[in-house]
């Protein structure tokens, strides 16, 4: 049976991009902009300040200079702990782990080009989707579950063409590469048996953008990205003896639609807002297949839509530098009584700070950091006719995050 195996399903990308589970809602990543990350992600779809836009409005690089680019990477300090206890036998076995979501670095690119003053055309390469678990071996003996791990990474062309003064229309199209882990262990007489499932898949999604000035200090942009069907094809192995089957996992990456609004008050000073809406219910379970090996169990997940709400400010001390600041709140899509080891999302909050410096005429140095504090969540476990033995406990921590960029425009 299955629910004495291992587990093992990966997704794993180009940039080698990881995420822990208290970074974005669900496992959706945000970090595609270090100028983005010292705001708290407020006003994406409006600022503009920097070639990062391309992935949050493609409509937002018509106001870039001749030819952009932007290049960064941020590292993430996760500090995540369980504690709880076991009700399968030994019965009332206490079980704790610590530092269970490693660390990880996240790297970006983008770089645009205006061909004309109403046409502009641009590339990202970014990570949309994140999830690193992994526990020790003695709490995965107790409890089962081992390491979860899904890495991607976007390659977004895109094109933004003004309409009139006022509103610029920008669209591109999504190649997303996917790999995956999960890996789950449970212990019996004979010893531990096993299951291995591994696979990639690339596929296609799109996006579309509208960028509206009101004048030259105010604008909003509105901005929506489409799901993605992957199908990770790959192998699976059962048992000590690591017999190995064609494996297969259909996931349906949520679309989400983002609005944004930046107002500069006066010279130095601007404000800026977000509300990111994900599609979180098109997430409702992982039920991977094998050909000719024995069933795996599903995973039953039934996540709910979920909201990101920002706001920040940007002050302008003088022509080289920037200053900027920011606060988030970010809604969990997991239903409490559905919460796994394997993707322990709760609500979290997002404070950070960000600066730029103005190295020449071409070249900017972009620095930020953020906390996220989480509160402990609830885990509880029936274990019958499942992948992890019964457990009741609770999980938490919290997240640095720091990174560093240059961009600019030649």
């Amino acid at each position: 049976m299955m629910n004495t195996a291992k587990q093992y399903i990966a997704i794993a990308a180009i940039l080698g991009v990881t995420s822990t589970p208290l970074l974005g809602a669900g496992f959706q990543l945000q970090e595609r902009s270090v100028s983005g990350l010292g705001r708290a992600f407020s006003g994406e779809a409006a600022i503009a300040d920097d070639a990062t836009v391309l992935s949050s409005n493609p409509a937002g690089i018509i106001l870039l200079d001749d030819s952009s680019y932007s290049v960064g990477l941020q590292y993430i300090k996760p500090n995540v702990d369980v504690k709880g206890t076991r009700f399968t036998a030994p019965a009332g076995t206490p079980v704790s782990d610590s530092d269970i979501a490693g660390e990880a670095l996240v790297p970006y690119f983008y770089y645009t080009r205006k061909i004309n003053d109403n046409v502009s055309a641009g590339v990202g390469v970014f990570s949309s989707y994140g999830l690193a678990t992994d526990y020790s071996g003695s709490f995965a003996n107790a409890i089962s579950t081992d390491l979860s791990e899904i890495i991607t990474v976007t390659i977004n062309p895109s094109l933004a063409i003004r309409l009139n003064d006022q509103v610029t229309m920008g669209v591109g199209i999504n190649v997303m590469h996917a790999e995956g882990q999960l890996t789950s262990v449970i212990p019996n007489s004979g010893g531990a048996n096993f299951l291995d499932l591994e696979g990639d898949d690339w596929a296609v999604g799109w996006n579309i953008g509208i960028l509206y000035e009101i004048n030259e200090r105010t604008r909003l942009g509105i901005h929506y990205r489409s799901s993605i069907d992957l199908t990770i094809d790959g192998s699976a192995k059962f048992g000590p003896a690591e017999i190995e089957f064609d494996a297969t996992l259909d996931v349906e990456l949520p679309d989400s639609i983002e609005f944004s609004a930046y107002h500069e008050l006066n010279d130095q000073w601007a404000i800026h807002a977000d509300v990111l809406w994900t599609n979180w219910s098109k997430f409702k379970q992982l039920a991977p297949t094998t050909k000719g090996g024995p069933p795996i169990p599903v995973t039953r997940e039934n996540w709910n839509n979920a909201y990101r709400i920002a706001i920040g400010t940007t002050y302008r001390h003088n022509d080289r530098l920037t200053f900027r600041a920011g606060v988030s709140y970010d809604e969990s899509p997991v239903n409490t009584s559905d919460r796994t080891l394997r993707i322990p999302d709760g609500d979290r909050l997002w404070a950070s700070i960000g600066a730029t410096i103005k190295l020449n005429d071409n070249y900017n140095l972009d620095i930020g950091y953020t906390h996220i504090f989480a509160d402990d969540v609830i885990i509880k476990l029936a274990g019958a006719g499942g992948n992890e033995a019964a457990f009741a406990g609770t999980i938490g921590g919290d997240v640095d995050m720091v990174g560093i960029g240059v961009s600019g425009s030649f």
